[in-house]
C-alpha cells in the first residue's frame, strides 16, 4: 500500500490507498442506504453532518489531534444556490391528480427495493394557454424543492414527458406563478 504526504489548508498529513478505499466503501454503503430509503444519494451536508456527529461524539477514538474539535468544524465551501437548484428529472414523474381532479402532480420516485411510495413534491393548480402565453400556477409541497428546481421539473417532467411537448409550438413563453407567494417568473 502506498502512503504519501499532502498539505491541506496549510496543515501537513499522510494518507494512503487503504484509508481512501475504506472511506469510499463506507460512503458507497451510505449512498445505498439513502437510495433505498429516499430514492436519492445523500447530500454533501448530510454526509458532513454524519461525519461531524461521529468525530464530535468521541474524537480521541478516531484522531490523534482532537484538541478544539467540536460540532460544526467541518466546512464545505461551494456555491450553495447553484447546488440547491440542481435537480435530476429522472428521479421524478408527473401525473394528473384524481383528488382534486384537474391538478397535476410531480412526484419523487419511491424506492422499489423497500416498496416506498411516490412523494408528491409539486402540485400544479393551473396550466392554461392564453393566446401564445402558457400560465402555470404551482405549489411546492416539500422544503427541499426550490422555485428553480420546480420550474426545471415542470418543463421536463410535465411539459416534456407528460404532455409530450404539446405546448412547445403553441406558446412563446411561460408564466410560472408560485401560488403561495404569487411570485411570477416569465420564461
Amino acid at each position: 500500500m502506498a502512503w504519501e504526504e499532502f498539505e491541506l489548508n496549510g496543515v501537513k498529513g499522510i494518507t494512503g490507498d487503504q484509508p481512501i478505499d475504506e472511506l469510499a466503501i463506507a460512503l458507497t454503503e451510505i449512498a445505498k442506504d439513502y437510495e433505498d430509503r429516499f430514492s436519492r444519494k445523500p447530500t454533501i451536508t448530510e454526509i458532513m453532518w454524519a461525519m461531524e456527529t461521529v468525530l464530535g461524539s468521541n474524537p480521541t477514538r478516531y484522531v490523534s489531534d482532537p484538541e478544539g474539535l467540536k460540532y460544526g468544524d467541518i466546512i464545505v465551501k461551494r456555491d450553495y444556490q447553484t447546488e440547491r437548484d440542481s435537480v435530476d428529472p429522472i428521479q421524478y414523474e408527473a401525473s394528473t391528480g384524481e383528488d382534486p381532479p384537474g391538478y397535476i402532480f410531480v412526484s419523487r420516485r419511491g424506492s422499489r427495493l423497500h416498496n416506498l411510495p411516490l412523494i408528491d413534491v409539486i402540485k400544479i393548480t393551473t396550466l392554461d394557454l392564453h393566446e401564445r402565453n402558457l400560465v402555470c400556477e404551482y405549489e411546492i409541497l416539500t422544503s427541499d424543492i426550490s422555485d428553480q428546481m420546480a420550474q426545471t421539473l415542470i418543463l421536463s417532467v410535465v411539459l416534456g414527458e407528460l404532455y409530450d411537448y404539446y405546448y412547445h409550438d403553441k406558446a412563446d413563453n411561460i408564466d410560472f406563478i408560485r401560488k403561495t407567494s404569487k411570485t411570477l417568473e416569465k420564461v
